[in-house]
């Protein structure tokens, strides 16, 4: 999860140096690429539940159908973003900025960029496709891989070292590309050799299950809307951060940026969670998979209080990593000792999510989590920065404890057994 996550971060890290526009310029033409990347999770995240079912109900065959159906369904999609980079780059960057100088960088970035849409479509599908069937070592060995060419291209080509000529932002975008078409490639001949569960089955991509297809749509479709909202939630809370405090809004990027670090463990464990719950609930195994879901959200909280415990000791010497004034570097350390308490009780929320997906019960998930940002989350965030004089720190404390009534919900749907679902029948 760590190493599928760092390859996206790689470009606005190093081309920092660069200088402000062009990290700017990167960072706008990545949000449509997260755009793209949740219409991803959405399609990927249907199949998973489906592939992991039919998977512990042994039925092989109806998995690599599964497989062939996100397949054709991702690829569609990753040509429909490329279409649209390539003949509206202009269009979608001015949703993000106005400044000449970003602009015309951000196009010379996404110029390339938008060839990586579809490599990427093709390795997301095989990735996650395996994960849902307990194969994960390929995905690691594969992503390391990656890693090491994007950040050695990057070297080359940004900075312009070993004879290669100094690009900027367009040699971040080619060191990109490269390396997802080799990541691309390694996934075809994995898929061609077919040692690893799944198979290039060029006759099932043509002839798909339009039944199957059916079902799985009835699951895609909410999973992205609430990929989407989700996204689109935050940056609404985050405006709120912007109008309260625009100065301490620093401190609020900071601990996000600590925050994605510790949350990939939390990706890596609710994916874990999906897989394990949905290969009981094909097996028909129901009970066994309620049974599961409880120690599993216990394991969670366990590793959640570890490492509230190290974050919130952290928190005061992090600060010292940026060269920030003391006023933000104070509300730096309250923040992410905020974080650290509430850890356990995210790691609730998010086991609790994958548990409800790996059922399929797609309602309950919109509701608790895209659902309560903008009902409870966003309104309060919003109304409270407007018409109140709240501080920053005040203001996210309130938002951030707003979890617990998410946590309520959430044990009130998994209690209610709605998602206790066997798919794979009829």
């Amino acid at each position: 999860q760590f190493v599928t996550s760092f390859v996206n971060l790689i470009d606005n890290v190093m081309i920092g140096s660069v200088g402000a526009s062009a990290l700017t310029s990167v960072t706008v033409a990545n949000k449509y690429y997260m755009l793209f990347n949740s219409t991803m999770f959405g399609f990927c995240g249907a199949a998973g539940i489906f592939i992991s079912q039919f998977f512990g109900a042994k039925n092989n065959k109806r998995c690599q159908q599964v497989f062939n159906i996100n397949l054709v369904f991702c690829l569609l999609a990753s040509f429909l973003f490329m279409f649209f980079a390539a003949f509206y780059p202009r269009t979608i960057l001015g949703l993000f900025t106005k400044t000449p100088e970003i602009m015309n960088l951000g196009l010379d970035y996404m110029n390339i960029i938008k060839y990586t849409y579809i490599p990427n479509a093709i390795s997301f599908t095989v990735a996650m496709a395996l994960r849902a069937v307990a194969i994960n070592k390929v995905q690691l060995k594969v992503g390391v891989m990656t890693v090491a060419i994007n950040t050695c291209l990057n070297y080359c080509l940004i900075y312009g070292h070993f004879f290669f000529p100094q690009l900027g932002v367009t040699g971040a975008a080619i060191a990109t590309l490269v390396a997802r078409v080799v990541e691309m490639v390694i996934y075809l001949i994995i898929l061609k050799r077919n040692r690893h569960f799944f198979k290039l089955d060029g006759e099932g991509l043509i002839h798909l299950d339009f039944k199957l297809i059916g079902k799985m749509i009835g699951r895609a479709i909410p999973l992205t809307f609430n990929e989407i909202m989700f996204s689109l939630a935050l940056a609404f809370i985050f405006k709120a951060y912007m109008r309260v405090d625009e100065y301490l809004v620093a401190a609020i990027t900071v601990v996000d940026t600590v925050m994605n670090i510790a949350f990939i463990i939390f990706g890596g464990l609710s994916s874990a969670v999906s897989i394990m719950i949905g290969k009981k609930l094909g097996a028909n195994l129901l009970e066994e998979a309620k049974e599961n879901a409880l120690k599993l959200e216990v394991f969670g909280v366990m590793i959640g209080a570890v490492i509230g415990a190290i974050l919130f000791v952290a928190a005061k010497y992090i600060p010292m990593i940026y060269n920030l004034d003391d006023s933000i570097n104070h509300a730096i350390t309250t923040l992410l000792r905020i974080k650290g308490v509430l850890i356990p009780v995210y790691v609730v929320n998010c086991c609790g999510f994958f548990i409800i997906r790996a059922g399929g019960d797609v309602k309950s998930t919109i509701i608790m989590d895209a659902g309560f940002l903008w009902v409870v989350s966003v309104s309060s965030a919003t109304i409270l920065s407007i018409f109140t004089p709240i501080s920053l720190i005040h203001l996210f404390l309130i938002i951030e404890s707003l979890d617990f009534l998410k946590m309520f919900l959430c044990i009130y749907y998994l209690k209610k057994g709605t998602w206790v679902n066997n798919l794979t029948e009829n």
